[in-house]
């Protein structure tokens, strides 16, 4: 018979006695996975803009569709990395208190970022991710600090590079947004940009947490950067984009950062 997971301190523990009823572990999980599907049906298109045609939210004030193909690819990237969590955390419940503490600040971040320009409309996106939060049957496990369990230094210091990289172009999207007068912050998507931006960057920085799913949201910042420095390569002169030597820089970084997910992961035998 299937047994609910159970969490201590945000680890994994399957030795005591579920706290939770069955029945709110299996509504967690389908919420989880309908929240996940939300995101890849929503996000693909966006992220395939740079190679494809470009797939916008809103063209209010859009001038030229072909400027947009790096902040639409902004736009999906990230947000298929959350879907990929979404879809973790529903196949292992019990390592999901980081990765979910990721995603309450990612969506405290959207709303902060978007609400003053977009309005109040935009929070319904953050409905389905607001329900996989509320229904985890064990919401003290998502009150515990993230660095309870200790840091994984080398991890963190690079994720502390990639943090340096990617916040002073959320600080400029973010001014170019309250000026209100380009391109991008025409249809808002300067102000999606700044929150997409930072919220790789508290990925990366959770990702050197020593605690359970911390490798997760490593691999998903990882693919995330290097999905970005792509695009980047590809629309290099687009508003906002890297460049050609911005592109490689993020491959690089993601590689690196991935690299030192899995030798942390061999060295002490860390489960995902």
């Amino acid at each position: 018979m299937w047994r609910a997971p159970t969490v201590a301190d945000g680890t994994t523990s399957r030795s005591g006695a579920a706290t939770a009823p069955v029945w709110r572990w299996i509504l967690f999980r389908v919420l989880a996975v309908l929240a996940g599907g939300f995101f890849v049906a929503a996000a693909v298109p966006q992220a395939l803009s740079p190679w494809r045609a470009v797939t916008l939210s809103n063209t209010s004030g859009v001038t030229d569709l072909n400027l947009h193909r790096w902040s639409a690819a902004l736009a999906g990237g990230p947000d298929l990395g959350l879907a990929a969590v979404l879809l973790y955390v529903a196949w292992r419940p019990a390592s999901a208190p980081l990765p979910l503490q990721w995603a309450a600040l990612a969506v405290a971040v959207f709303l902060a970022a978007n609400v003053p320009f977009v309005g109040p409309f935009v929070a319904l996106i953050a409905i389905p991710v607001v329900l996989v939060l509320v229904s985890y049957p064990e919401p003290r496990a998502l009150l515990t600090a993230p660095w309870a369990g200790g840091l994984r230094l080398p991890v963190l210091a690079l994720a502390a590079l990639i943090v340096i990289f990617l916040l002073p172009d959320a600080a400029r999207a973010l001014v170019s947004q309250v000026r209100g007068t380009d391109e991008l912050a025409r249809n808002y998507d300067a102000a999606s940009n700044a929150e997409h931006l930072i919220n790789l960057s508290l990925a990366a920085l959770l990702a050197g947490m020593r605690k359970s799913g911390a490798n997760v949201l490593a691999l998903m910042a990882a693919a995330v950067l290097a999905f970005m420095g792509a695009a980047a390569i590809t629309v290099p002169t687009n508003p906002g984009s890297w460049g050609t030597v911005g592109g490689a820089a993020a491959i690089a970084g993601g590689i690196a950062l991935c690299g030192a997910v899995l030798y942390e992961k061999r060295r002490s035998g860390q489960d995902l």
